[in-house]
């Protein structure tokens, strides 16, 4: 058996529920690079964990870092 932690992997779908967002809103904030987000095949895939630190991150408003964007939060 493998130790390795378990991490969620949330689809678009599942992202635009978790921020209240709509799905577009979505891909578009991941195809711009404003929130952590990779591609399985031709799909946009979010973990959980990268998700959670960075809305973190947009609360305390780290803003040297161009991911750190929340104009995709407020729309």
């Amino acid at each position: 058996m493998s130790s390795m932690p378990q991490t969620t992997i949330m689809t678009v779908g599942e992202l635009a529920l978790y921020l209240r967002l709509h799905e577009q809103t979505v891909y578009k904030m991941a195809k711009e690079g404003r929130v952590p987000a990779f591609k399985v095949g031709n799909r946009w895939r979010f973990r959980q964990t990268d998700i959670n630190e960075w809305l973190q991150s947009q609360q305390f408003g780290q803003k040297d870092d161009p991911t750190n964007d929340v104009r995709g939060l407020t729309q």
